[in-house]
């Protein structure tokens, strides 16, 4: 055995045996003779350690904490004000990319940086290029308000992007992610309905108090918004969501999974309806209308059809069950004389007149309600009310144009690779729903500022890269059916 074999062959057990040690000598004098206060955080600091080495170890487990840690990281904001989400995520991110830069000195390395490089890290990177040129936009008059919100615009696009090409290598790590969302979801459809039958907590009526009593108490009745940061993202999210695990649950080869995908998209449905957020239907009728053109099979496409056309019916043509609330706010959708939308409409005409000068708009962070950043008052000072018009006031029509056509390029890629590409079904399925939940997130998104927020943005772009690396499983899926044959 050789000196550096004997090192890092023993490394592991010296590394928890030093922790061990060093916890059991200091943890106790800090707590009696200095503070409690420092003895407990000293005491979770073995636990942090053991946790950042796992990581380490294996970055995948890391990328699954991030998952989980943007889910909730909006709801936990709320009972920890002071720890900024998007601090927390930067941080988590930085851990995860020097995990995978430590992976590189592994003889083999396990991964491999070269797996990034490809079309979706590509689109982000030029999405990217041009935020940071961004930077010389002589209407820019705060580098912090660009640093604050560039990475809801385009950082955290690229690094999910590049963190998902080179972790999420097998068919079984798509599986797990969608088990794993599965369950996330849940949580927050139950988390809604505890604050509908129970009530908020101090916290969430503190916000409510604060921040969301005009637009979550409303004449129509109240607005669940779960651990989100607000109803409409909350409802949006989840009907995504039950898009996505609807389609699933059609193409899962294991019962217990076609169920439990089943019974979660009923649950993500059931949650829209209680966040009272109209601009959620759009995603269920853009998505479900999508996976039509996408199923390649008539005996799927037909029912899917005639559930969206009565759906579209009833909400547009009728006034069956207009007494309920739900019913009645979501079916104000479909009204073009609605005040809300002729406000909208007013909006982005002024946007027009002010826009008309700025082709590469006003900066990114310029149209934010927040003093410190000398944001334009004029912009900040009118609700944007849309993704696509957030874009566009603060990258101009250059930058929204770019945004749209990477946008679309995704989508017709995934188009591409499940009418074309893709021989397995299952996965063909999946491909399929992530495709037909992110058209729908698309139309919603020009009604809300979705794309950027928690935990939207992550889910969308995580799932934008399994799109991608979708031929990869396929190739993987085939090369095991024809070994299993071989074996028969």
């Amino acid at each position: 055995m050789s000196v550096k074999d004997f090192i890092f062959g023993n490394f592991n057990r010296l590394l928890i045996f030093l922790i061990i040690i060093a916890s059991a000598l200091t943890i106790p004098y800090l707590t009696v003779y200095q503070n409690y206060k420092i003895g407990v955080l000293i005491s979770v600091l073995p636990f942090a350690l053991v946790f950042f080495y796992l990581i380490f170890k294996n970055p995948k487990w890391g990328f699954f904490f991030l998952f989980i840690l943007n889910y909730y990281i909006s709801g936990l904001s709320r009972y920890f004000p002071s720890i900024p989400p998007g601090i927390v995520m930067d941080v988590f991110f930085f851990i995860l990319l020097v995990a995978l830069l430590l992976n590189q000195f592994k003889v083999p390395p396990k991964i491999l940086f070269k797996d990034g490089l490809n079309a979706i890290t590509l689109m982000a990177s030029v999405w990217m290029i041009y935020l940071i040129f961004q930077l010389f936009n002589p209407y820019l008059s705060s580098s912090i308000a660009w640093l604050t919100y560039v990475r809801g615009f385009g950082t955290y696009f690229v690094l999910t992007a590049f963190v998902v090409s080179v972790i999420m290598r097998r068919y079984k790590d798509l599986q797990t992610l969608l088990t794993l969302w599965a369950i996330l979801c849940l949580t927050a459809v139950l988390k809604a309905f505890i604050q509908k039958y129970v009530g908020f907590d101090s916290a969430e009526s503190r916000w409510l108090a604060e921040i969301g009593r005009s637009t979550h108490i409303i004449s129509s009745g109240i607005r669940y918004f779960s651990f989100f940061t607000d109803a409409a993202n909350f409802g949006t999210g989840i009907a995504f969501s039950g898009v996505v695990f609807a389609i699933v649950s059609i193409y899962q080869k294991n019962k217990l999974k076609k169920i439990f995908f089943f019974l979660t998209a009923i649950a993500c449905f059931a949650g829209m309806v209680i966040s009272g957020t109209r601009g959620s239907l759009l995603a269920i009728f853009v998505g479900f209308t999508m996976y039509v053109v996408l199923s390649k099979k008539l005996k799927l496409a037909i029912p899917t059809a005639i559930i969206i056309v009565v759906a579209f019916a009833f909400l547009k043509f009728t006034y069956i069950g207009h007494s309920n609330q739900y019913i009645r706010r979501m079916r104000s959708v479909f009204n073009t004389e609605d005040a809300s939308l002729l406000v909208r409409l007013e909006n982005q005409a002024k946007f027009k007149e002010y826009m008309a000068d700025k082709p590469f708009g006003a900066g990114v962070g310029m149209s934010r309600e927040r003093a410190e950043y000398r944001s334009d008052s004029f912009l900040s000072s009118i609700p944007k009310d849309s993704w696509y018009v957030l874009v566009w006031v603060e990258t101009g029509i250059v930058g929204l144009i770019l945004h749209v056509t990477i946008l679309m390029s995704i989508l017709g890629y995934g188009c591409f690779v499940v009418l074309f590409r893709l021989k397995n079904e299952e996965l063909r399925g999946i491909i399929a729903a992530f495709t037909s939940g992110i058209a729908g997130l698309y139309v919603a998104s020009y009604t809300l500022e979705l794309m950027g927020q928690f935990p939207n943005g992550v889910i969308m772009y995580t799932f934008m890269t399994f799109i991608f690396l979708s031929p990869l499983y396929d190739k993987e899926l085939m090369s095991d059916k024809q070994s299993t044959v071989l074996l028969k």
